[in-house]
């Protein structure tokens, strides 16, 4: 199925280069500091101290980076404490936080959209390895510019709706529906697919998104996600050797790192089978440079 997809032979210091990474990471550290300005009412207000996701509080290791320390979790999974609330989380992702520019620095540059492509068309092709028919309803939480849901229409499917938090107000362009809340469906078990790139490392509370997210899911449909993985061999290299971290770890963004363990015990909770897992292969780059 998914793992015998021909992989992206790409350049990623293209997409994302450190000087870029680098860059950025000030922004967020800059913006956190204006906000929190060293009062504990504000950090009380803006951060918890917090578990795993995994509901486990048992911590294995531990590194800092910057504002924040991550913890290893029994379970292999690595996240941030103190965690970012959801209000932080509302103001770093608004039109004026920080987010915005990281966009225009790696998803919305024009020089770096074919790389984009290269990675969205390999995502269509793991959705098409389902063997989903092309009337099959698929939503895309975290749809962004909804590059992801084009992609899908051109290889003919036709029920796409996409969901993002940044696009306050509905719209429907070329059979592709995309709202900012999941409230605006109507039928609450209609999709075959959910997909989910690169989203669930960015929320505060992984379990409670995934309980929420499975209302919306058929019976025998699938989740097709994308997450940073802490088992890796770069994972473990950063662990130990914090300061090489700007091209992975992105502080601020990055709440949680996760293992397949955390999978096994997710599908476990709610009664999913887990189909296939799937590296990148990206650590011998990401360290070689």
């Amino acid at each position: 199925m998914i793992s015998n997809i021909k992989r992206n032979k790409i350049d990623l210091y293209k997409l994302k280069n450190i000087q870029d990474l680098i860059y950025v990471e000030k922004l967020f550290d800059l913006f956190l500091k204006k906000i929190l300005n060293n009062r504990k009412k504000k950090l009380k207000y803006f951060f918890k101290n917090k578990k795993c996701a995994c509901g486990s509080n048992k911590i294995l290791n531990k590194f800092k980076i910057g504002l924040f320390t991550y913890n290893k979790c029994k379970c292999g999974t690595y996240f941030i404490d103190p965690m970012i609330k959801s209000n932080m989380l509302d103001l770093i992702y608004s039109e004026k936080g920080p987010y915005s520019k990281y966009r225009k620095k790696f998803l919305e540059n024009k020089a770096k959209k074919k790389i984009r492509n290269e990675i969205i068309n390999r995502k269509v092709n793991q959705l098409l390895s389902l063997s989903l028919n092309k009337s099959s309803h698929i939503l895309d939480f975290g749809c962004g510019d909804g590059s992801f849901l084009k992609a899908c229409k051109k290889k003919g499917f036709k029920n796409l709706i996409g969901i993002d938090n940044r696009f306050v107000k509905s719209t429907q362009n070329g059979g592709i529906l995309r709202t900012n809340t999941l409230n605006k469906i109507e039928n609450s078990r209609q999709f075959n697919c959910i997909t989910l790139w690169g989203v669930l490392e960015h929320l505060n509370d992984p379990l409670k998104f995934c309980k929420y997210l499975l209302k919306f899911l058929k019976k025998g449909g699938y989740i097709l996600l994308e997450v940073p993985n802490a088992d890796s061999i770069l994972m473990k290299y950063l662990s130990t050797n914090p300061s090489k971290q700007n091209r992975y770890i992105e502080p601020g963004r990055h709440l949680f790192f996760f293992s397949k363990n955390f999978f096994n015990i997710l599908s476990k909770k709610f009664r999913l089978k887990l189909i296939d897992y799937e590296t990148n292969g990206l650590d011998f780059q990401t360290l070689l440079g």
